[in-house]
């Protein structure tokens, strides 16, 4: 028989395990949390801020609880080893209980060794107290974990469930829309190329997003195209200014004095620089008021692409509103620049213009096609610039100028707005075919499509008194616009974007 010097051996390499599990859990809840965070579509600086806060301070310190445990888990069990090599050396067999001698009153105990050994087991019986007190509370702690880890699974589900509902749900918005250019063209009413093209484009898209969404029991959620929906934030007034220099207001220049149509592409090219500010990180359209003595006119300026990721973002002016508005749908992008609209105040009746560059010109176009949008506001005008609308069918009632440089391919990815069946469309408005920025040829490709030179190009084409620019600047409903008086002019960056649920 061997007797027990200070601790239970068995009981201390249970408290070790414990301690080993618990590290574990902590890890493993670590690498939980950053999985989480990797696929949860969370945007925006309170994002940003949230994942700086687990990368610097609290990842780290569950990682060194983790590492204390272990570190606790192996002195306890090396303290176990130990005790166990001393109880086998300090062992030896006794006397039968019945034979050993009792202590005589006032002489000692018979036995020290004895007494010694009793002493020592006492002080081993408070060590194994406090080790059960330790699995105790590592008991209670892994069933607080499990509790967490179940919440955590259901949190996970509900995600799942969610992004398979919502991929789902976008894969057959498109698929439908597919179906319905289908369905006019056996009908008569052919869709243009491109309509058919990006409408094709956004369905197979779709169906990968799904798959891989369905796959993945929705943990893995792309969010390839997926347009989410629109918001739009306070006016930000910036005053104004003939050039568009001077004192910026939270990093938006002011607006340029529509003077010309030249200034007014300029002031579109101005809301290029207000995304990725502290006001309007995922971008913004800028609004100018015009006064005079018949009421306030509105130009709603809209810049092109600011993203060509097929990942889904807070930026609507990207690929996925491309391909949406080409295909003949209302994308994001269109839906934010009629709550900017409408965050600015426009009243209804008020003259409209709005001008746009690239994708911003699509937007132009794809509003007037809204029949919801034009019984609200009194769109009169609409400027474009390297933006491909043939195939947009603005209404007759509003009076277009369409500019483009003469090589640069955007404005004519439409193919002329061409049809399916061969056909062109009879479009009305005014085109104008600009020379090359610098005398530049086909294949200066970015600084064909450059909105900074289509304003100086359309500015230049203005001061030519017989060319179509000027005429059209000279017409009624686009001098209501135009002012060379900066106290009759206000300017406004209205903030844009993308949200998700």
């Amino acid at each position: 028989m061997n007797s027990l010097l200070g601790m239970d051996p068995g009981q201390v390499r249970r408290l070790a395990r414990s301690l080993a599990s618990t590290a574990g859990e902590l890890e493993l809840l670590e690498l939980q949390v950053a999985g989480m965070m990797s696929v949860v579509p969370w945007h925006g600086s309170d994002a940003d801020s949230f994942r700086t806060d687990w990368v610097s301070r609290h990842r780290p310190v569950l990682l060194n609880i983790a590492q204390e445990l272990r570190q606790a888990a192996l002195v306890a069990a090396g303290n176990a080893d130990a005790q166990e090599c001393t109880s086998d050396a300090g062992s030896a067999p006794g006397p039968p209980s019945a034979s050993r001698a009792e202590p005589v009153a006032g002489t000692g105990s018979a036995h020290p060794e004895a007494d010694s050994g009793q002493a020592d087991s006492g002080q081993g019986n408070g060590w194994v107290s406090d080790g059960l007190g330790w699995v105790a509370g590592g008991a209670d702690w892994v069933t607080g974990s499990a509790g967490a880890g179940a919440e955590w699974f259901a949190d996970r589900t509900e995600l799942g469930y969610g992004n398979i509902t919502r991929s789902f749900s976008e894969a057959a918005s498109d698929s439908a829309h597919l179906l319905t250019l289908l369905d006019a063209w056996a009908g008569g009413n052919p869709p243009s190329l491109m309509e058919l093209a990006a409408s094709s484009s956004l369905v197979w898209t779709g169906a990968v997003d799904l798959s891989a969404t369905v796959g993945s029991l929705g943990q893995l959620a792309p969010l390839l195209l997926d347009d989410g929906t629109p918001w739009a934030g306070e006016p930000i007034a910036v005053g104004i200014s003939r050039d568009g220099m001077g004192p910026a207001v939270n990093g938006h220049r002011p607006g340029v004095l529509p003077s010309d149509l030249g200034a007014i592409a300029l002031n579109t090219a101005q809301a290029y620089n207000d995304g990725g500010t502290s006001s309007a990180p995922d971008g913004a359209v800028r609004i100018t008021r015009v006064l005079d003595g018949d009421g306030p006119s509105y130009i709603v300026t809209i810049p092109g692409t600011q993203s060509w990721s097929p990942l889904t973002s807070g930026t609507a002016t990207d690929l996925t509103g491309n391909l949406i508005t080409a295909s003949g749908q209302l994308s994001t992008a269109t839906a934010a620049v009629a709550l900017a609209m409408e965050q600015a105040g426009i009243e209804p009746g008020a003259p409209v213009m709005l001008s746009g560059h690239s994708q911003g010109g699509m937007t132009a176009a794809a509003l007037t096609t809204d029949p919801a949008f034009m019984e609200q506001y009194n769109v009169t005008n609409v400027m474009t610039f390297g933006s491909p609308i043939d195939a947009a069918g603005i209404p007759p009632s509003v009076e277009v100028i369409a500019f483009q440089h003469e090589d640069d391919v955007v404005p004519r990815l439409d193919l002329g707005g061409v049809t399916v069946d061969g056909e062109s469309p009879q479009g009305h408005g005014v085109q104008v075919t600009l020379p090359n920025p610098g005398g530049g040829t086909w294949n200066d490709v970015v600084a064909n499509h450059d909105y900074n030179h289509y304003a100086v190009s359309i500015s230049d084409a203005g001061a030519e008194p017989t060319g179509a620019a000027a005429q059209y600047a000279g017409r009624p409903a686009t001098l209501q616009f135009l002012s060379d008086d900066p106290a009759q002019v206000d300017s406004f960056v209205v903030p844009v974007g993308r949200r998700h649920p």
